[in-house]
């Protein structure tokens, strides 16, 4: 498996219901600093079924953990999936769209940010909510976000499992994650968030957090099944820091055990080689 290339980002601009217990560690240093990237030539579109090492990715995982699993990245015109899971809400990963629409409404929300996505701290998520107003107005701030991107997906803003969060539950697909990351750092009010996601906390730091100067956030949980859906999506350095690419991952896996989706994520991250790398733009 080769890895990402380690490199430094250089920039001007410079979530929810998991059900394992949030980190409680300090989150880890980084000397990442990032840019809008300048524009790059996209490689040739990649057709279904997916890039064959993506591909390639997918099978091997499955092969050793069965279940499900999805990566999916961005080209800079579309997004281009191999494998699939069927059904998986958001969890955590929502988180930053949420955060995203409450600092532009309160820049003074910057901590609570911080802790909603470097530790995945539910009652953090749950105080930028309710700042955005009602869950009807938390919901449509946040699908705004989305859409900025080229992203349409319906936040859900109304309790379906008691226990969890409302956002939490949103269907958010890798694919349309992919496009909202690659175009995140074009987005106002983004910045703190983008620096939040390069200190995500030990405990939370496997799948695309094994990658070096990863930006990524996390989600987890289990369905009505008890079978755990583990998540992740974000932006990884590539050409020698001066472009990125945009990623998601999601599995199921066959045992439904957290931290078999831990794993599953891991290997996918350490096989993602020759990714399409996209400069920051929105629609």
């Amino acid at each position: 498996m080769r890895k990402l290339p380690a490199a430094a980002l250089v920039s001007a601009l410079t979530l929810v219901g998991c059900t394992v217990p949030p980190e409680t560690d300090p989150p880890r240093s980084t000397e990442t600093v990032w840019v809008t990237p300048a524009p790059q030539p996209h490689p040739p579109e990649l057709a279904p079924p997916g890039i064959p090492p993506v591909q390639a990715a997918v099978d091997r995982v499955l092969a050793r953990y069965g279940g499900e699993a999805e990566i999916a990245v961005f080209d800079g015109t579309q997004a281009q999936s191999a494998g699939g899971v069927d059904d998986a809400p958001a969890w955590s990963t929502i988180k930053i769209p949420v955060a995203v629409a409450a600092l532009r409404r309160n820049p003074g929300l910057a901590d609570t940010v911080r802790a909603a996505v470097t530790v995945s701290d539910n009652q953090a998520a749950d105080q930028l909510w309710a700042s955005l107003g009602t869950p009807a107005e938390a919901g449509a701030a946040t699908r705004a976000v989305l859409a900025e991107t080229g992203v349409h997906t319906a936040v859900q803003f109304s309790v379906v499992r008691p226990e969890f969060s409302s956002y939490g539950q949103t269907r958010w697909t890798p694919a349309d994650q992919a496009r909202f990351a690659a175009a995140l750092p074009c987005l106002a009010g983004a910045e703190p968030v983008l620096a939040a996601m390069g200190q995500i906390s030990q405990g939370q730091d496997y799948g695309l957090g094994t990658l070096p100067g990863a930006r990524y956030k996390g989600g987890w949980g289990p369905g009505t099944d008890g079978k755990y859906v583990v998540r992740q999506f974000g932006l990884l350095p590539a050409d020698g820091g001066q472009t990125v690419s945009a990623v998601a991952l999601v599995v199921r896996p066959a045992s439904g055990l957290y931290a078999d989706g831990q794993a599953m994520l891991t290997e996918l991250a350490g096989q993602l080689t020759a990714l399409p790398t996209v400069d920051c733009r929105t629609p």
